[in-house]
């Protein structure tokens, strides 16, 4: 589906307004998150130093007591393998004995400890209340449900900080704090809200006794034991029962090392629902700002879409290579010096396209589109010096034989016409067949098959059927009849160009074309009309449409290993097809008695496929060689 470019200029002006809009709210937005994230740090910091405060020398000396007790009581972590396994399973596990753990939260330091954790806590209560020692948050909030049985419960009458509590480094992981354990909490005590006596449903709480592990819920919890500094979660999180931040300040011995440290939960679930509610607002202006941009785009839209529709209508007419393409446009803005300008522009393509055309035809003349192609050259004038790629191809070569003695019999303009009758009957057959001719070498052409075999040989059976077609026109008006030889391979060729920057021309190096060239030249030795390397017989896919046969193993001039030879004879007569399929076996049994050195024995299965058919060339050379052999050896 095509999309007006008016319209596009709409959807780019909408979708910019919508960018930039959305970028400057958004980057309110996050300003506003952060700083209302940073300012709950900050409170959560100030509250835990005040908080640390309150810890006497005495309070302190009875904390450093209790972690003494933990950890001279909890087993080593080194003797329970898989303990912090175990507790990244478990959520936490509990290394204190429960009898011993019991009556450690009896004890006076723990008591204390606890009363210091809900006055910290107590103390962020906005309505002033006297200080209640043994309640805990579940007791406070179920009394405040009693005060206002509607559930309204009023912002400020319980505490902002909602847990309060005490933790340090597990044994082994004092330099990460990785792991730690709780030494006290302000609501240790287990709380049976639903009063079933169980602890099991949403609101319970089974209490958090001293001595429990787990693994650190943050880095900032870490963080605050090994450098010994405040810190405060930088974002909140969110569960069943609440939106958190916390914090957490050090408490500190005389000597400056960390005893504990001070852990709040801030429930920030109000300033959340603030935070939210001014993200909808935000996204409500992104909103408004949009659909206020999309109005002003679809009025522009309209007034630019007709004569950029006109624009383009040209543009694609001259695309197709309709030069004859013209628009009017009344604008007298830039819209309307852009259509003039167009219009002068296609007058100059028009011309420009008409001279190119008759150039690249020129160009086709002397350098193949299909040489190009297979370079990767779109045109000649990507043609660069020592450009070369390499591909797989057949490779054909043909001769008109004896053409020197015909050629002597005619006048220098005789000849010219005579090759280019023949070359222009031939070379049509080339292009048909999916091929390309190379170059012409005088009354020889060197053609490429890029691809696949098969095309070469078809096409070099459409040519000695169109070659004889040609004789009879030439018998007609007194010419002798001519023959010509077909040698084919196929191998890896290197396509490229050769020369110099001022005279350059496209060329094929490679062995393959040099055995296609001497497979040409032993189609005279052999009598035969088409001869085909064995690779190249084997790589073609119609291989049971092809008459062929084998005519041995020959020493190819610039091949060590001799190659072995085949003759296509599909063009031939009916009757030579038929003689020569005959006598095939045959012919094979005489090679094969000749490659073995019973020169005698093969003379004979020769001359027997003579008397068969006394047409047969490549039989009738071979008995010529034999009987040059016996005669040779009859004079030594």
């Amino acid at each position: 589906m095509r999309f007006p470019f008016a319209w596009k200029i709409a959807v780019a002006t909408s979708a910019l307004a919508l960018l930039t809009t959305g970028a400057s709210v958004y980057y309110i937005f996050s300003q506003a998150r952060e700083l209302t994230l940073a300012m709950m740090g900050a409170r959560l910091k100030d509250i835990g130093g005040a908080g640390a405060y309150l810890f006497t020398a005495e309070d302190r000396a009875a904390l450093a007591s209790l972690r003494a007790r933990v950890l001279a009581n909890a087993p080593p972590l080194t003797a329970m393998p898989g303990l912090a396994e175990q507790a990244n399973k478990a959520e936490s596990v509990e290394l204190l004995a429960p009898e011993f753990s019991a009556a450690l939260m009896a004890t006076p330091e723990f008591q204390r400890t606890v009363q210091h954790l809900r006055m910290v806590r107590e103390g962020t209560t906005r309505e002033v209340k006297p200080l209640h020692p043994l309640l805990t948050i579940h007791e406070m909030r179920k009394a405040a449900l009693q005060q206002y049985p509607d559930g309204d419960i009023p912002e400020g009458a319980l505490p902002s900080i909602t847990y309060t509590y005490l933790y340090m480094a597990a044994p082994g992981y004092e330099k990460t704090g990785e792991y730690i354990i709780y030494l006290a909490d302000g609501d240790y005590r287990p709380y049976d809200w639903d009063g079933d006596g169980k602890f099991d449903g949403e609101n319970d709480n089974a209490g958090n006794p001293i001595g429990n592990m787990v693994p650190s819920p943050n880095p900032e919890m870490s963080r605050a034991l090994v450098d010994g500094a405040p810190y405060a979660t930088p974002d909140w999180s969110e569960d069943p029962w609440g939106v958190w931040v916390a914090g957490f300040v050090p408490i500190k011995n005389d000597a400056g090392d960390v005893i504990a440290v001070l852990g709040m939960d801030y429930d920030v679930r109000s300033d959340a629902n603030k935070v939210a509610f001014i993200r909808n607002i935000c996204i409500a202006v992104v909103v408004v700002a949009f659909l206020l941009a999309i109005g002003l785009a679809i009025l522009m839209a309209r007034y630019l879409d007709r004569p950029i529709s006109k624009l383009r209508e040209g543009a694609e007419r001259v695309a197709n290579r309709d030069f004859s393409a013209h628009i009017q446009v009344k604008n007298r803005d830039e819209l309307g010096l852009l259509a003039n300008a167009f219009n002068n522009m296609v007058t100059e393509i028009r011309q420009y396209a008409e001279n190119m055309e008759e150039l690249n035809s020129a160009f086709e003349r002397f350098v193949p589109k299909e040489f190009l192609q297979h370079m990767g050259i779109e045109n000649i004038v990507g043609v660069r010096l020592g450009d070369q790629v390499q591909r797989e191809m057949t490779v054909l070569f043909s001769d008109i034989r004896s053409f020197t003695t015909l050629s002597e019999s005619m006048t220098p303009k005789e000849n010219f016409d005579f090759l280019n009758g023949y070359l222009g009957r031939v070379s049509p057959l080339i292009r048909s067949h999916n091929g390309f001719v190379d170059k012409f070498i005088g009354d020889a052409i060197m053609a490429l098959f890029p691809r696949r075999a098969d095309d070469a040989v078809e096409n070099s059976i459409e040519m000695l059927s169109t070659v004889e077609d040609y004789n009879s026109k030439r018998a007609r008006h007194g010419y002798p009849p001519i023959r010509i030889g077909i040698g084919l391979h196929t191998g890896n060729l290197m396509l490229g160009t050769i020369g110099e920057e001022r005279r350059m021309e496209g060329t094929v190096i490679s062995d393959a074309v040099n055995l296609a060239s001497r497979l040409e030249g032993l189609t005279k030795k052999f009598g035969a009309s088409i001869l085909i390397s064995e690779y190249s017989l084997g790589s073609l896919q119609n291989r049971d449409k092809v008459n062929a046969r084998c005519l041995g193993r020959v020493q190819v001039k610039g091949k060590h290993e001799p190659v072995s030879v085949y003759e296509i004879f599909s063009a031939d007569s009916p009757e030579q097809v038929e003689l020569k399929n005959r006598t095939n076996a045959q012919f094979l049994e005489g090679l094969a008695l000749f490659q073995s050195g019973k020169l005698g024995a093969a003379l004979q299965v020769f001359q027997e496929i003579i008397r068969i058919n006394p047409l047969d060339a490549a039989a009738a050379a071979y008995v010529h060689r034999l009987e040059i052999r016996r005669a040779a050896r009859a004079q030594i």
